[in-house]
């Protein structure tokens, strides 16, 4: 693992050495290609070399423009250049340095007539169109250890473009491709430059060492090869960097790191059999409890007498027991409470007094001749009734609450004709939700039975209303109302209260939604009373 981490941090840091080398050499092209560009498109210098120039004007414009413009161009260059332009106007001089050493060492150009290379091969293999130019070692590259970039000089004046002659700049391999840096990914690599056609234009040697063959680099198995595409000068740039350069310090770490695992597993091996020997009784009394709990014996209790993690692990297992016990009582407890406030709620809803009272006034329906009425109350009564018992279901949507509580309303107009008004004010978006069945009907009841003036009317309203995800009911009456102490004693819900179907009701919503919903009554002696009920909004 070692060595594939540091072989691939190598790589990359590798990668980034011959980036930031070929980021160095795109910068020295593009200088190149500014002095290239600062000939090329000078319209001046293009008219010069024109053929059709007298070699009167040809000479003065030669000598006060076309040499210090070449002098400017070779200015503008930060490196060792040498421009030498092959023109096909001879009318105009050659000028060259006759005495030029191996190599150059300062900026120099050169004028020579194209004659002089048409028929060479390394001008007949360039494939040079308009303004495209080509990189490589050509003529004398080799021999001076440069290369140069040749592109066509052409008179963009005329169409089509007129064929001038060929603009070459030469310029030291050390200088253009900075060798000396190739070092820097370790101290035996080699880069090798290819160029357009494949042919190695450069090749490092290592310190120290000798020739390094083609074929010992291209073994996959001693040199690591990182390779970068070098689209200005249409070649590539390759560095081989030595295996076991990379390797040296993975072995070392290698070897040191086995050393190490073998100490440690006898070590650990010693330490183990007493540690285990330690622990394993301390264990087995936990594993031993854990049993005991499974089996269903939840009060079993393991002895604490120490404070580290054991005697930590054993005082949360004798806490989780006996809570898990109290749970398990409560959730009993709270069972049979539920089943006991269902019965409450199952007579609750059959209502020995009502179902009288509604087939008692049926019966003198009946006697009267009042076929009509008595058939009305008959329906009615039976939807009332398949609403209460909802397939059995504890749980109805508010749209069949309400209509269950117009059914009872309904029947009770057919007794008290004009003498009950009833209204009702519910936000439509609580139609679909739920809720616990027959919690508006008691209290309708109760004002019925309890809150009528002698010969007076009864009006009844119902709101309901969503605030904060949390539904609210009220069942508003005018009638006589209570005092202050019959109110509070309506209020307190508890099992001595008064009031058994306000209890009821209660009950049932504290069990289905919990302890912070329910019933609370409100009530002024001669002013009505107001029922407040509130449950959680949930959908069906």
């Amino acid at each position: 693992m070692s060595l594939n981490s540091l072989t691939k941090q190598t790589e990359e840091n590798t990668r980034l050495v011959i980036q930031q080398l070929r980021s160095n050499l795109e910068f020295r092209i593009a200088n190149i290609k500014q002095v290239s560009d600062f000939l090329f498109w000078d319209t001046r210098t293009q008219q010069l070399l024109d053929n059709g120039q007298s070699p009167l004007t040809g000479w003065e414009e030669y000598t006060k423009y076309l040499q210090p413009k070449l002098g400017s161009a070779l200015l503008l260059s930060t490196h060792t250049i040498h421009i030498a332009m092959y023109i096909n106007n001879e009318t105009l001089p050659e000028v060259y340095t006759t005495n030029r050493p191996f190599g150059f060492s300062a900026k120099e150009f050169s004028i020579y007539h194209s004659s002089r290379i048409k028929n060479t091969p390394w001008y007949n293999q360039l494939k040079l169109t308009q303004d495209q130019s080509q990189w490589g070692q050509f003529f004398d590259d080799e021999e001076y250890h440069t290369i140069s970039v040749v592109r066509p000089l052409l008179n963009i004046t005329r169409i089509p473009l007129e064929n001038l002659g060929v603009l070459r700049i030469q310029i030291p391999i050390d200088e253009l491709f900075d060798t000396a840096n190739i070092e820097k990914p370790g101290n035996k690599s080699v880069m090798i430059i290819l160029d357009h056609a494949g042919d190695i234009v450069y090749k490092s040697e290592p310190a120290g060492q000798g020739a390094i063959s083609l074929d010992t680099l291209k073994n996959e198995h001693s040199y690591l090869k990182v390779e970068e595409e070098l689209p200005d000068i249409q070649g590539k740039m390759l560095l081989y960097v030595p295996m076991h350069e990379m390797q040296a310090e993975a072995r070392k770490l290698k070897i040191a790191t086995l050393v190490a695992c073998l100490i440690s597993m006898l070590v650990l091996l010693i330490l183990g059999a007493f540690i285990s020997q330690y622990f394993s009784k301390r264990v087995t009394k936990i594993v031993n409890a854990l049993n005991s709990f499974h089996n269903g014996h939840y009060l079993e209790q393991i002895p604490v007498t120490d404070k580290d993690e054991f005697g930590k692990i054993s005082d949360s297992f004798n806490h989780m027991a006996g809570t898990i016990n109290h749970l398990i009582k409560e959730v009993y407890e709270t069972k049979l409470r539920s089943a006991s406030a269902e019965l409450s709620a199952l007579q609750a809803q059959i209502n020995p007094h009502f179902l009288y009272n509604t087939l008692s006034a049926i019966s003198t329906l009946g006697q009267l001749g009042q076929t009509e009425r008595m058939r009305q109350m008959i329906i009615k009564l039976s939807q009332f009734y398949r609403l209460t018992l909802n397939n059995g279901k504890s749980l109805i949507t508010i749209a069949k609450e309400l209509e269950q509580v117009q059914l009872y309303i309904e029947i009770q107009r057919i007794k008290y004709d004009e003498k009950l008004r009833f209204s009702y004010d519910v936000d439509p978006n609580l139609l679909p939700m739920q809720t616990v069945k027959l919690i508006l009907q008691p209290f309708v009841e109760n004002a019925l039975e309890h809150a009528w003036y002698k010969n007076n009317n009864l009006n009844v309203r119902i709101i309901g209303r969503l605030t904060n995800d949390m539904i609210e009911f009220k069942v508003i009456d005018d009638g006589i109302g209570m005092d202050k102490h019959t109110s509070q004693q309506l209020s307190n819900l508890g099992e001595e209260a008064l009031g058994y179907g306000i209890r009821n009701v209660d009950e049932r919503i504290k069990l289905q939604y919990g302890s912070n919903y329910g019933v609370q009554v409100h009530s002024y002696l001669g002013m009505g009373t107001t029922i407040l009920i509130q449950f959680p909004a949930e959908r069906e």
